[in-house]
């Protein structure tokens, strides 16, 4: 009868534990960072403030990243975002503030220019069948001179209100930008798990002659994914221009290593060994956690890419151990 109800009555035992700590361990990373951080430092870490500062300051990033899992989970690699972001807030800000052409239309064609953007990556790399690592750096590279020869290397100052409510109102004492980056979120997770194009995108990252074989237009899809990356981005830095108030051509490379640090160690958890968005997002907040708390003992600002680089090393590591138990067989 004990057997029976140990069966039955409590199915809750029947859980394996290494499992579970297997699939949802960041999420506990996270946790016991934030307790232990409040534990050390009571006075100012567990504030409503720090949260707030937190959460906030991982908005931009949190774009980027879900744009960075777009070509990853297809089996690619765009090394341009960041300086997507930065080039579409650097001409956002001409547009409005140097030559004052009105704010929806000068984000409409900030929006299109990173579309463009995307476009021209899915040409040179799909179509031309260019490395994608090397030509995205070379976009990067490209889009970065672009910048400075519309600022002259100078700070764009004197954003208009509209730009700057855009991602400022609060909403529950959060920025308005905080609940753009959860929405998207939402759609990439929807996008990427319940939909046939997420599925092929998948299918297509894990085993591109399989899914051709299959009938997926893989073509397209690495196509689109590129540009849904550059699009993104450019929301991104439409989002980045309201919220600083100001845009500096050079803060690109700042923006770089964050997403990719997220994303890959976003594949150690909730879908192990995958790019998935509620992944990266815990892993966004790791990374965020444990910077701020290291910084509020006094740490140097330096060790901020310390952090991330790191942590991005250990998913790599992590990627490579798990390697043999996720990834699929290849078709000879």
């Amino acid at each position: 009868m004990s057997g029976a109800s140990a069966k039955s009555g409590r199915p809750w035992l029947a859980i394996p534990v290494g499992s579970f700590v297997g699939k949802f361990g960041l999420v506990l990373a996270l946790l016991v960072l934030t307790v232990a951080f409040s534990v050390a430092l009571p006075q100012s870490f567990p504030t409503v403030g720090n949260a707030v500062t937190i959460i906030t300051s991982q908005s931009v990033l949190l774009f980027l990243a879900l744009a960075a899992t777009m070509p990853l989970i297809s089996g690619d690699f765009d090394l341009s975002i960041a300086q997507t972001m930065t080039f579409t807030a650097v001409l956002l800000a001409v547009l409005t503030s140097h030559l004052h052409v009105a704010i929806w239309l000068a984000i409409l064609i900030a929006l299109l220019v990173a579309i463009a953007i995307g476009v021209v990556n899915g040409v040179l790399i799909v179509t031309l069948k260019l490395n994608a690592f090397v030509t995205t750096l070379g976009m990067m590279t490209l889009l970065t001179g672009l910048g400075y020869a519309l600022t002259n290397y100078s700070v764009v100052f004197g954003m208009p209100g509209g730009v700057l409510a855009l991602s400022r109102n609060q909403i529950l004492g959060l920025p308005q930008i905080v609940y753009f980056g959860w929405a998207l979120l939402l759609v990439m997770w929807y996008l990427y798990e319940f939909t046939p194009y997420g599925r092929h995108l998948r299918f297509t990252g894990e085993n591109a002659r399989r899914a051709r074989l299959a009938g997926v237009r893989i073509g397209a899809l690495r196509f689109s994914a590129f540009v849904a990356a550059a699009a993104i981005s450019g929301l991104a830095g439409v989002m980045f221009a309201g919220q600083t108030g100001a845009v500096d051509p050079t803060v690109g490379p700042q923006y770089l290593l964050p997403p990719y640090a997220a994303a890959f160690l976003g594949t150690t958890t909730i879908q192990i060994g995958r790019f998935n968005a509620w992944g990266t997002l815990v892993a966004l907040y790791v990374l965020a956690v444990g910077v701020t708390g290291l910084e509020l003992f006094g740490a140097p600002t330096w060790v901020a890419e310390v952090f991330d680089g790191a942590a991005l090393i250990a998913a790599i590591a992590f990627a490579r151990a798990v390697g043999s138990r996720y990834e699929p067989e290849e078709v000879q």
